[in-house]
């Protein structure tokens, strides 16, 4: 179904972090953000001979932040690049050339865990959304300028926020518990349905499309649930670890999963008497993969990379 078409090689090696792979197209062009640490790797996989891009997650004058995922987002007909660090969440133009806002967590107290942001989504009404490890969704608002408001929170979590998705209005959000809230922008969040958690395993990525949440978990499992009410319409073992990206092609409804057991799978969702259905897998030996997304709205191609890699593997139909 698909075949290695090219590798791109990135400025720094991969983290073993989930989501850790995102994608833009633009004038014609895709780019695919990888983090390493406290920078971003941007390269341009139309264009493999091209010097990759690097985008240090700055927080000081001398201090940068460790980066827990990245994503481009596009409000208002303009392209934005999120990076989702221990400190805070910073907020780019599209190639990381200008930092736009900064929002910054507080400084945690000397005897606390960790704290950290993780999850991005982008909302229609024009709003940014960030999870935070106290449970909270910081939200941000941008105006038909660009310009990035004041951030406030909601919380709908007791855990710490692992993924968000957005479809239209309807923000999804999930925990390290595997609890799913789904929430719609009407004169602010407001909440419409909680998903149990499962066995309390992680969610570690998270679409919405077409009326539906599709959630991967630290287990391997995927489960895809009513977008309204919540009820569960399939479940499947897709992978023997956790899946570590996801991705659908909202015009062909094509998914896909990627995880640290080297395989990548192609499932097809939509049908009315079959949820989903496999179509493809592969392996990439040695390599826990960390990251996958399509090249475009058909799915007619896809980007992966792994755990401690220096390139980016490109396929195509």
């Amino acid at each position: 179904m698909y075949e290695r078409e090219k590798t791109v090689m990135l400025g720094a090696s991969a983290s073993l972090l989930p989501n850790n792979l995102c994608r833009l197209r633009r004038n014609g062009k895709v780019w695919a953000g990888v983090v390493h640490r406290d920078r971003l790797n941007i390269v341009c996989a139309s264009e493999p001979e091209a010097d990759p891009r690097q985008v240090a997650a700055n927080i000081g004058a001398s201090n940068t932040s460790t980066i827990l995922q990245a994503a481009w987002i596009t409000l208002h007909g303009r392209d934005m690049l999120v990076l989702a660090t221990v400190a805070g969440i910073l907020i780019y133009e599209w190639d990381g050339s200008v930092l736009l806002h900064a929002h910054l967590l507080p400084t945690p107290p000397a005897d606390a865990s960790a704290s950290f942001t993780r999850g991005i989504a982008a909302l229609y009404s024009g709003v940014v959304c960030v999870g935070v490890h106290t449970g909270e969704i910081i939200t941000l608002p941008v105006s038909d300028e660009g310009t990035v408001g004041e951030g406030e929170s909601v919380r709908y979590h007791s855990r710490p926020v692992t993924a968000l998705a957005a479809h239209g209005l309807v923000l999804v959000s999930a925990d390290d518990q595997g609890t799913i809230v789904v929430a719609e922008d009407v004169e602010g969040l407001r909440k419409m349905c909680l998903i149990e958690t499962y066995n309390e395993t992680a969610v570690t990525c998270l679409r919405a499309w077409a009326g539906q949440i599709v959630a991967g978990y630290l287990s391997g499992h995927i489960r895809i649930y009513n977008l309204h009410d919540g009820k569960i319409q399939a479940e499947v073992c897709a992978h023997v670890r956790s899946v570590s990206g996801l991705d659908i092609a909202v015009e062909s409804g094509l998914l896909i999963t990627a995880s640290e057991d080297t395989y990548v799978r192609v499932w097809q969702l939509g049908k009315i008497d079959l949820p989903i259905e496999h179509k493809y897998s592969f392996s990439e030996r040695d390599t826990a993969l960390c990251g996958v997304a399509f090249t475009d709205d058909l799915g007619a191609g896809y980007l992966t990379t792994g755990y401690d890699r220096l390139d980016l593997l490109c396929y195509a139909m």
